[in-house]
This record gives structure tokens, sequence and C-alpha cells, in this order.
């Protein structure tokens, strides 16, 4: 991989905000050509994937759930005209440019009526939400039959995410900032439905169908390198069945 082609390419999400090409030189040179497979896995499902999720939804209303500042939907080449975006935060929604309404709520008390949207997204939010089965109960009620929806989570099983559910918010904050760490925020992380197990339940219970689950990873800490290091020996082994639970990313498509 050339430096000119790595520093074209946006950031894998959630990395360090360092460039790809700076990501790629603080990896030791063995491992060179396999961290280049994880980083193009991470783009593929973070931003194409995602991104391809929503084909054919271009003129239905799409809810955008806890949307922040931003969204992976974006990244079409062909705009969704009816994008809701919710969020608890209504000043993060104010720089969200590629939503058509701004609505502040919060998952667990959708303000919509049932049988409303066509699609649900809901990127990095589940591992906050403290009450999985009144979440995934309320996608239900508000999706029309027949919608679709995706959503990407950490596992709480990964050793670099699992400490989260167990840290204070200001302490995360002080970790953060001695990591050099760049986020929108930093809120309480329960982990209450972050695992394959749980997920699955809770989206079958609440009477959801074709259920699918996905895994990828990438690492997030690039200094010191036995650190990085020990991410990536970590991602090999997550590569086996029997360990494929470690892997950082978490993802879920379903039906109604």
């Amino acid at each position: 991989m050339s430096s000119a082609s790595q520093s074209k390419q946006e950031l894998p999400k959630g990395a360090f905000r360092i460039t790809r090409e700076n990501q790629y030189n603080a990896v030791p040179k063995i491992f060179r050509s396999y961290w280049i497979k994880l980083a193009e896995k991470n783009t593929y499902y973070n931003k194409t994937f995602m991104a391809e999720w929503a084909d054919g939804l271009e003129n239905e209303l799409v809810l955008d759930a806890g949307c922040g500042q931003s969204s992976s939907l974006s990244r079409r080449n062909t705009p969704l005209l009816y994008l809701v975006g919710l969020d608890p935060l209504p000043e993060d929604m104010k720089i969200n440019n590629e939503l058509r309404w701004r609505v502040q709520g919060v998952l667990e008390a959708l303000p919509f009526a049932d049988n409303t949207f066509s699609g649900i997204h809901c990127d990095s939010v589940f591992e906050h939400i403290s009450d999985p089965k009144l979440v995934v109960g309320e996608f239900h009620r508000i999706l029309k039959p027949g919608g679709r929806v995706i959503i990407n989570t950490n596992s709480v099983f990964n050793p670099f995410m699992f400490p989260n559910k167990f840290l204070s918010v200001k302490r995360r904050e002080w970790l953060k900032e001695k990591l050099h760490i760049t986020s929108e925020g930093t809120y309480p992380a329960p982990y209450r439905i972050n695992t394959k197990r749980k997920l699955v339940g809770f989206l079958r219970r609440a009477g959801f169908s074709d259920i699918r689950i996905y895994r990828w990873g990438v690492p997030n800490v690039y200094h010191p390198r036995w650190f990085l290091v020990l991410q990536l020996l970590m991602e090999l082994l997550a590569e086996t069945p029997l360990f494929c639970g470690l892997k950082h990313r978490l993802m879920a498509t379903c039906r109604k």
C-alpha cells in the first residue's frame, strides 16, 4: 500500500485521529499486511455496508436513532430524502447536515406513531442504553411491516471496551485526555445488550426476524507500540470461532 493511497482514505472509525499513513507506519512490518485487511474490513462495514443497507429507502422515512453530530448514511451516492434524526442533545443535531428533520428525544420513548418508518439506523448507541428490551420494543413499534433495522455497536467481550462498563464518565474522560483520544463525547456505557446472544435474543423476543450478525475490529490505539502489538495479536486470536467475541465491533441487521 503506497503512502499516497493511504492518506486519501478516511480514518478507521474509532481510531486515533491520526492519518491513515501514520497508522500504517506505526504498525510493525510483520503485521502490516494483516493490518491492511483489518482496516479494509473496518472501512467496508462502517461505511460501504451501512450506506448500502439503505438502498431502496431513498424516498422512505428513515430514522437515524441517536444520530449525534453526523451520520454514516451521508456516505451514500444517492441521498435519503426523508432522513429523520433523533438525539437527546439538540446542539449535536444542529451540526448534523444530513438530516431533513431533527427531533429531540430518547430511544426508550420514541415520539413517533406506530408503523411510521421503513428503516431504522442506529450507530454507536446500544452500548449506552440501560433498558434494551424497551428500546428494541420501541424500534419494532414504530417500524412498518417489512421495515429494516441496522445496529452497530461495541462488543462487551473486547478487552479494550470492557472497562467502560465499570469506569465512571469522569475517569474515562481522564483516560481519553491522557491517551489523546478524540470523540463526540463520553457517556455512560452499561453494555446491557452487547453480546451476540443478548442482541439476537432481545431482537427476536421483540418480534424481529431475519437477524444477521457481523463482527470486525481494528486497533484503536497506535502508541505505545507494545500496546498496538497486543491489539493485533488479540485480533488474530479473534479470527477463530471460539474467540470471535473479542472483535471490537458487533453489528446486527433484521426485519419486522
